[in-house]
């Protein structure tokens, strides 16, 4: 990715941007353990899914309210003690969502919590040193679907363990290796490929909209897949580790300069704000446990 131009053709400053990476609500196939894949019919959030929405979108909301600041560009401090929200304080302005139904709902119910944000916020809140910035329209991407797990799809887990025990223990070892459909198709290597083309499409735009923050809602595997990229890990990885699973409503947040093939940091920021930890030590842990192989 190259860096940005002014309106006198001459390249400017690279420029760091952050990314929020969510996962949907929990769902009615989440709880009964049934395994959704790209089902979008009769799979909806639960209670206890909007009520995790809505906790998302509390955090959101407070992400859209605070004082304006200068842009960051790639000079900013970028280990793991630098910047952090109190010196980067640009609203989300660009956000994505897959077109399937759940996070379709959980995005609405974020949008929700933000707009009566925004209504308290200007009754109560704001002061002239203040704005509040209402959460953009999602453009749907559908390469943010979930993974395609074929025959796999509407049953439960306890079923497939059971009655498919031979992929279904390659797939919590080796999920690289899963074929389904009649051994045509490899469920993790199409979501992986997926989750390089969404980061090249995304952050080709965001630079080209000048977008600071950006939102996307998305599903676990796509959205592990995406974080795993994001730090310059291998394929390998995908499965491997609970640090990069996504539970429900969980939302990570990454740094990235413009013209770096890998991000500078990332950090666990809902339900619970984690430490921001750089993509190069992260990847020294892998490797170190031998997790982490070369590309």
């Amino acid at each position: 990715m190259t860096a940005t131009t002014t309106t006198n053709n001459k390249p400017s400053q690279p420029k760091l941007r952050r990314f929020l990476l969510a996962r949907h609500g929990e769902t009615n196939y989440n709880k009964e353990h049934r395994i959704q894949g790209t089902l979008d019919d009769g799979v909806f959030l639960n209670y206890d899914g909007i009520a995790q929405a809505s906790a998302l979108g509390v955090y959101v909301a407070g992400r859209q309210l605070g004082p304006p600041t200068k842009d960051m560009d790639a000079s900013s401090d970028n280990d793991a003690g630098g910047s952090d929200r109190s010196s980067f304080e640009s609203p989300i302005t660009r956000t994505y969502c897959s077109p399937m139904q759940r996070c379709r709902q959980t995005y609405a119910a974020i949008s929700g919590v933000c707009s009566g944000h925004m209504t308290l916020a200007h009754t109560e809140l704001c002061s002239p040193q203040h704005s509040y910035h209402p959460l953009p329209e999602p453009i749907i991407l559908p390469s943010l679907r979930e993974i395609e797990l074929c025959e796999w799809q509407g049953r439960l887990r306890r079923d497939v363990a059971v009655n498919d025990a031979e992929n279904w223990n390659i797939f919590k070892s080796e999920p690289t290796r899963l074929r389904l459909n009649d051994g045509t198709f490899a469920p993790v290597l199409d979501c992986w490929e997926r989750g390089m083309a969404n980061w090249e499409k995304i952050r080709s735009e965001s630079v080209n909209e000048d977008a600071q923050l950006v939102f996307i809602m998305c599903h676990g595997a796509i959205g592990q897949a995406m974080l795993l990229h994001s730090l310059g890990m291998d394929v390998e990885l995908y499965g491997k580790s609970k640090r990069f699973a996504f539970d429900n409503c969980d939302c990570f947040e990454i740094e990235w300069c413009d013209t770096e093939m890998t991000s500078r940091r990332w950090r666990r920021v809902h339900p619970m704000e984690g430490k921001w930890e750089t993509c190069s030590s992260t990847k020294n842990m892998y490797s170190s446990s031998g997790l982490l192989s070369s590309r």
